[in-house]
This record gives C-alpha cells, sequence and structure tokens, in this order.
C-alpha cells in the first residue's frame, strides 16, 4: 500500500499532465524530531497553520465564448488509500468545516491519488467548469 507521499506525487503528476492549476501545501514534516522541530516552530512563526489540508486546485469557468472568467477552487485532504489507517486529525476537521461554511470551495478528503483524480474529473465535467481540452 502506497504511502500518502506517493499518492501525493502521483496525484500532482497527474494534475501536472493535464496543466490543471494547483499547489501542494508543505505542512507536514518527515525530518528528524529535531529539526521537524526546528522547521515547525520557524513555520509557525511565518504563520502556518495545523491542519490546512494538502491541495488547492484552480478550476478554471469559461464565458460563453470559451474563455477563462473566473476560477473555482477545490480543496483535497490526501490520505492513504482506504485500509491504511489514515485519518483525519481535529485540526484538519477544523479546517474542513471552515472551507465548507465559508462557501468559498468544493472540499474532500480523498484517499488515495484515484480518489482525487476522480474528484477533479468529475467536478470538472459540471457544465460551468467544461473545457474540453482538458480531459
Amino acid at each position: 500500500m502506497p504511502i500518502e507521499d506517493d499518492e501525493c506525487i502521483l496525484f500532482h503528476n497527474w494534475l501536472k499532465a493535464r496543466d490543471i492549476d494547483h499547489t501542494h501545501i508543505p505542512n507536514e514534516s518527515r525530518s528528524s524530531k529535531k529539526d521537524a522541530a526546528i522547521r515547525a516552530r520557524k513555520l509557525q512563526k511565518m504563520g502556518l497553520s495545523r491542519g490546512v489540508w494538502d491541495y488547492e486546485i484552480w478550476v478554471p469557468i469559461y464565458n460563453c465564448d470559451g474563455e477563462i472568467d473566473d476560477y473555482q477552487l477545490l480543496k483535497i485532504e490526501m490520505k492513504r488509500q482506504r485500509g491504511g489507517g489514515s485519518t483525519t486529525t481535529p485540526e484538519q476537521r477544523r479546517w474542513g468545516k471552515i472551507y465548507e461554511k465559508s462557501g468559498c470551495c468544493e472540499c474532500r478528503v480523498c484517499y488515495g491519488a484515484a480518489e482525487a483524480e476522480k474528484f477533479v474529473e468529475e467536478y470538472w465535467r459540471d457544465p460551468r467548469f467544461n473545457d474540453d481540452e482538458v480531459f
């Protein structure tokens, strides 16, 4: 079973291959305990918040002339595939509620790259966001 980092790499490559604007929020640290603690303190001083979700994906909204009029934000919290014992933290659930209540984006916890890809594809098929050249 792939670890979350591997799922994120697969998902990023999938988005990149389709020229979908996105970013990964580097909110985790896999370094030594001492290095991780130093990095965490520095990032917290810079404003990093625990639990912020992994991905921001910007879906273009096209007008009737086929030009981009606006963008809609998707937020994804990536987890290992089901069965991997990966659950959301209280901080991640809190941010999920903030995203939901703000109405600023569609958000979903995805268990693996394939589930995240499916979420983006389903959302992109909405007629308001349809661009036949994307998929």
